[in-house]
C-alpha cells in the first residue's frame, strides 16, 4: 500500500475558516472644529480641514463684529492682567529676591488677555495696547520702592531745610515711576534687556492672525471593486 502524498505547499496562505480575521477600517476624514465627517466637500483653513458650515462660521467669526468693543473688552481683558501681573512682581520683590523675569511673565500675561479681548484676531493696535499696558505694569510695581527713596528723610545737612509734602512726593513718585524702567535699564542692561524680552512676548502675542480659506475641494471616492482608479482630477483628503 502506498502511503498517501501530502498536498504541495501552496505560495499564498491558506485562508483561515475556523477564526474571523478583520482588518481596520481607515478614519474618517473629520471636521476640525464640529468634529463631524466630511461627506463630500470640505474647506482647509490654514492647514485645518472644515466642513461648509463651519467655514461659514470661521469666517463670520474673523470678519464681522464691532470694531470699538472688540477693542474696549482687549483693553479690560489687558488691564485687568496688567494689575495681577504686577502685584505678583510686587509681592514676589517683597521677599527680597529680585526676580526679573517675573515681568516676561507679565508679557505673556498681558498679550493673552489683550489677544483674548479681541476675539483672537490680533493686529498692531492690540500690539501696542499690549505693549503699552505690560510697560506700566513694570512700571507700577516699581513704583512702591520709587516713593520709599523719594519720602527717605533728607540727609543731615539739608534736615534743617523744610520737608517736601507728601502731595509733592506724590507727584514727584509718579513722574519718576513712569520712567523707571528705563531708568533702571540704563544702570542694568541686563534688567533692561529682560524689560524688553517682556514687550516682546507681549507684542508677539497680540500679532494679526492671517485666515486663509481654500476651497472647495471635493473627497475622492474609492472606485469599485474591480475597476480601475480614476486619474486625480480634484485635491482630495490624504
Amino acid at each position: 500500500m502506498t502511503q498517501p502524498v501530502s498536498p504541495p505547499a501552496s505560495d499564498e496562505a491558506s485562508l483561515q475558516f475556523d477564526r474571523a480575521e478583520f482588518t481596520e477600517a481607515p478614519a474618517a476624514t473629520k471636521c476640525s472644529f464640529c468634529q463631524r465627517a466630511i461627506r463630500s466637500v470640505y474647506f482647509e483653513a490654514n492647514q485645518r480641514l472644515l466642513c461648509p458650515e463651519c467655514r461659514e462660521q470661521v469666517e463670520a467669526a474673523m470678519t464681522g463684529g464691532s470694531k470699538s468693543k472688540r477693542f474696549l473688552t482687549a483693553a479690560v481683558f489687558g488691564f485687568g492682567a496688567a494689575i495681577a501681573g504686577a502685584l505678583v512682581y510686587w509681592v514676589v520683590g517683597l521677599t527680597g529676591y529680585n526676580i526679573g523675569l517675573i515681568a516676561i511673565l507679565v508679557g505673556w500675561m498681558v498679550g493673552t488677555a489683550v489677544f483674548k479681548g479681541s476675539e483672537s484676531r490680533g493686529g498692531w493696535v492690540y500690539q501696542v495696547l499690549a505693549v503699552g499696558l505690560t510697560y506700566f505694569a513694570v512700571a507700577g510695581s516699581l513704583a512702591p520702592d520709587v516713593y520709599k527713596e523719594i519720602a527717605a528723610p533728607p540727609p543731615a545737612e539739608a534736615a534743617a531745610a523744610e520737608p517736601p509734602s507728601p502731595e509733592r512726593n506724590l507727584f514727584v513718585a509718579g513722574v519718576v515711576t513712569v520712567a523707571a524702567p528705563v531708568l533702571v535699564g540704563i544702570n542694568s542692561p541686563i534688567s533692561g534687556l529682560i524689560y524688553g524680552f517682556a514687550l516682546f512676548e507681549a507684542w508677539r502675542r497680540t500679532k494679526r492672525t492671517e485666515l486663509n480659506i481654500a476651497g472647495p475641494f471635493k473627497l475622492q471616492e474609492a472606485p469599485a471593486e474591480g475597476e480601475a482608479a480614476p486619474a486625480e482630477q480634484e485635491r482630495s483628503v490624504g
